[in-house]
Order: structure tokens, then C-alpha cells, then sequence
């Protein structure tokens, strides 16, 4: 059985100021937190437990998750944040209970099968497996597309073969762990130092399936316009109306009057939308409240404030 580990400690700098409140992972994608979507997705039958690692606001993280029901371990860096080696290192004794482990970063959003990716890892005979979807022009890794080894990351000058995008998600057989040191932080070496070792890294390809890094506030915004446009099929808050036909959301008991001043693309999870204002292409969150102006688009309103889709 595979265990699997979820990356939640980063600032989430490109979200601001919405993670000046709060932690990347516990930001409301479509009315439930980026942390309880991915912990949706880990759970499945292929993995046998989960570990979650916290750095920012993590008294925040601890009372998700006394309150998860998915429960997790969480692995707690105080004294620094340590990038995705450094996790590796410090959660190695959780990670190397099972023969291979699964890891994603919070803040993705995709449309796999962790079985079907998981079967094809182990066939492959490597020893870290990069999940991975075609990209038209530069990607941010390279492979060779016969033997479906990793040449390098886009950073990497002497990278070369057929460009994808990693995906922020990736299989491991447990004696990764081994070539992992205290002092490592970023994961991309650790794939060069494996590869010089003589150990296997591979892609693993995810063909044209959907999938998002909800790490700014566009991306944000994108996703919940995508549910609409029945491009992703997410999970919603049950007291809220999905109209496909109208691409919009809205509370069930909204009045007539309320709906007829929310346009198309709006995602509103605000109790009420003021008299003589109409949103469209808007994204609204809970307990929001909406400004008082005639026309409101292009915009993420939040509790704290609003944010621009640019």
C-alpha cells in the first residue's frame, strides 16, 4: 500500500493578501479548503495513511485537522520552512513505511487516477516517478519519449529531450529516501544527484487530463469558472445552487430578485447581494460582503478585502 503526503507549508506569496490571513492550504476552492480537497483525493484505496507537513499558521493546520474527517499526521516544521527535500527528510522515518509513497503539493488541483499512475510507477522500475502532462512550447521538465526518463529541469542548462509540465505530483519508491540529506531543500537536485547514483527517475504521463496549480489569484478564480463550464467536477457546499446553463452558483435561499442581479461566470457564496448591485465574472466567498457599486467583474471579494483577476 502506498502512504501518502500532502505539501502544505509554503507562504503562498503569489496569493496575497488572501494567505496574509490564512494558509495556502486552508483557502476555500469552491466553498472547502485546498487541504480538505486533497485530502479527498489521497484518500482512496491505494493509500493506507496520510501525512501532512505545516510551517505558516500552524495552529491553524492543527485544528483542521483535529476537526478532519480524513484523519493525517502532521508533520510540524518549526524553526524553518524546508522545501520538498527537507520534508522528505524530516517525515523519512513516516514515509519508509510502505514500499513507495505519493506526494502532491496542496495547492494542485487535477483529474487523475493515483491507481492507474500508481500501476504503471511500479511497472516502470523506477525509483521516482514524475507525473506529467504534454505542454505546446517549454515545459518546466524534459524526458525522452521512448524510454520515458527525465533529462532535466527547464532551470537546467544541459536539459534536453521533449518538454511536459510536472504537475506538482510524484510517486517514490521508499529507498528514494536513502540520497536524501538534511541539508536538502528543493527536490530538483535530489532528482539529478538520483540519476547520477544510477537510479531510475521517470515520467510518469498523465495525458491531456485536467489539472491546476491554485497559486494565484487568476488560477483561483479559474478553477470555479471551470466547474461552471462543467470543464472539472468539483465537490460544492450543499446549500448552494449549481446553474450550469447560466455558468453561475449561488445560495439556495437567495430570492428571485437576489439571482437576477448575478450575471454569468459568478461563484457567490455571500448570504445576500445588495439592491442595485450586479456581479459577473466574479468569484464571492463565504461571508464576504459585497461593496455597494452598480457593476462588480473581474474581481475575487473575500472577508478581508478584494483581489483583481488579472
Amino acid at each position: 500500500m502506498l502512504t501518502g503526503f500532502i505539501l502544505a507549508a509554503g507562504f503562498g506569496t503569489r496569493l496575497k493578501p488572501l494567505t496574509g490571513r490564512a494558509p495556502k492550504a486552508l483557502i476555500p476552492v469552491c466553498g472547502k479548503p485546498l487541504l480538505q480537497r486533497a485530502l479527498g483525493f489521497h484518500h482512496c484505496r491505494e493509500i493506507a495513511r496520510i501525512g501532512v507537513n505545516s510551517h505558516y499558521f500552524p495552529e491553524r493546520i492543527e485544528s483542521f485537522r483535529q476537526q478532519s474527517s480524513i484523519p493525517f499526521r502532521l508533520f510540524h516544521e518549526t524553526e524553518k520552512i524546508r522545501g520538498t527535500g527537507g520534508a522528505f527528510y524530516f517525515a523519512r522515518d513516516f514515509l519508509s513505511e510502505g514500499k513507495a509513497f505519493f506526494c502532491s503539493n496542496v495547492d494542485i488541483i487535477a483529474c487523475i487516477s493515483i491507481g492507474e499512475l500508481y500501476e504503471r510507477f511500479m511497472a516502470s522500475q523506477c525509483m521516482a516517478g514524475l507525473v506529467a502532462v504534454p505542454v505546446a512550447g517549454k515545459g518546466s521538465i524534459y524526458y525522452d519519449t521512448l524510454t520515458k526518463e527525465y533529462r532535466g529541469a527547464a532551470t537546467d542548462p544541459d536539459a534536453d529531450g521533449e518538454a511536459a509540465d510536472f504537475i506538482g505530483m510524484a510517486f517514490y519508491k521508499k529507498e528514494f529516501l536513502d540520497i536524501i540529506t538534511p541539508e536538502d531543500f528543493s527536490i530538483v537536485p535530489v532528482w539529478k544527484r538520483a540519476r547520477e547514483m544510477g537510479h531510475p527517475v521517470k515520467i510518469i504521463e498523465a495525458g491531456s487530463a485536467y489539472w491546476k496549480d491554485v497559486g494565484t489569484p487568476r488560477a483561483l478564480a479559474q478553477i470555479h469558472f471551470d466547474v461552471l463550464e462543467k470543464k472539472l467536477s468539483l465537490s460544492a457546499p450543499e446549500e448552494l445552487t449549481i446553474d450550469f446553463d447560466n455558468k453561475r452558483a449561488y445560495p439556495k435561499a437567495f430570492s428571485s430578485k437576489e439571482i437576477s442581479r448575478i450575471g454569468r461566470e459568478v461563484w457567490c457564496e455571500a448570504s445576500s447581494v445588495p439592491e442595485g448591485v450586479f456581479l459577473e465574472r466574479c468569484v464571492v466567498m463565504d461571508k464576504a460582503e459585497i461593496p455597494l457599486r452598480e457593476h462588480i467583474s473581474n474581481t475575487i471579494i473575500t472577508p478581508w478585502g478584494e483581489i483583481e483577476i488579472v
